[in-house]
């Protein structure tokens, strides 16, 4: 019987079982061998962590049978007219946490052999900040602040450094997060508040602040403050998916430096960088070594304990990033 992880009600976790049927035309059945927690969104659903009249509400009811986003399988069967996969190949999806699953072929990635495949989990969170990564865009050269290093602000700083960013200052409260993202390619890192940014040492320069400021956090009281380390025309990226967007105010700076803001979302096809797209680049990178993902892995799961997995999420994020669930041991 397959299993799922899901939310049946508001702070509830559960393991249960479900059906899955066999793949029709261009379908692909495939088994789970790993997914990785997507931290913060899992979490807003989990505690209901959102507005009433915002896209999460809209999409997120209890019970919540869908609680995951990347996962890595092995294919089982395929159905008719599916010609670029057959059973076991491994394969990168952008489905939930479960055991076994069915799905459009077209919605799988094919992972290079090779590849270390828990991290390959990444594939999902690193499309999430590619969207920042095009939206700003990162350019050789590019000074860049990174608010919040959590799993997408992660993913953030190596889409910065892999395109060459001269200057990437990450902030943070939690240390583990910034040796991290210095681990990535962040070149300065401060542990605190965005507020107390200014207070370091050699703040009050000729041109302070960045052309470019990514908000990863999801905290609506963010950006008020980034608006103010921007320089005279930059531009801020909104990447962090707040639930409270009527506590997002804009501050005078936005006005009299002229600034530009960007608002970005996974869903975000721009360009012709799909899914698919954007996969292989990350594969390619990783594969390459310019894509650097050691340590990022912080805790693994076996999925019957998931209520502990998702405790140490919501109560102890500071030691949490990348919070994985083996579905190979059963």
């Amino acid at each position: 019987m397959a299993r799922r992880i899901i939310f049946p009600a508001k702070g509830v976790v559960e393991i249960a079982p479900f059906d899955v049927r066999a793949p029709a035309a261009g379908e692909v059945s495939v088994r789970t061998l790993y997914s990785l927690m997507s931290i913060g969104t899992e979490t807003t659903i989990l505690h209901q962590k959102y507005d009433a009249d915002t896209h999460f509400a809209a999409r997120f009811k209890f019970p919540q049978l869908k609680t995951g986003v990347q996962a890595i399988a092995r294919v089982e069967a395929v159905g008719d007219d599916v010609s670029e996969f057959e059973a076991g190949d491994v394969v990168f999806m952008r489905m939930a946490h479960t055991s076994h699953w069915t799905l459009d072929a077209n919605l799988c990635s094919r992972v290079p052999a090779g590849l270390d495949l828990e991290a390959a989990c990444w594939c999902g969170l690193a499309k999430t900040a590619f969207r920042a990564a095009h939206a700003a865009p990162f350019r050789l050269g590019s000074e860049v602040l990174i608010v919040g290093a959590g799993p997408v602000g992660q993913m953030t700083v190596r889409w910065a450094h892999a395109a060459g960013a001269r200057r990437i200052t990450v902030v943070d409260l939690a240390e583990l997060r910034l040796q991290l993202a210095s681990a990535g390619g962040a070149t300065d890192v401060h542990l605190g508040s965005l507020l107390e940014l200014r207070n370091r040492p050699g703040w009050d320069t000729a041109e302070p602040g960045f052309e470019l400021i990514v908000d990863t956090t999801g905290n609506p009281q963010v950006f008020a403050s980034a608006l103010s380390y921007a320089r005279p025309f930059g531009k801020l990226v909104l990447l962090g998916d707040t639930g409270y967007p009527s506590q997002q105010c804009l501050t005078s700076d936005a006005m009299t430096r002229g600034l530009t803001i960007v608002a970005t979302h996974d869903h975000h096809d721009r360009d012709g960088w799909t899914q698919r797209r954007i996969d292989d680049l990350f594969f390619k990178l990783v594969g390459d070594g310019a894509f650097r993902l050691d340590g990022l892995l912080t805790h693994r799961f076996r999925p019957d304990d998931c209520i502990a997995a998702y405790a140490l999420a919501t109560d102890r994020r500071d030691e949490a990033l990348g919070i994985l669930f083996d579905w190979t041991q059963g």
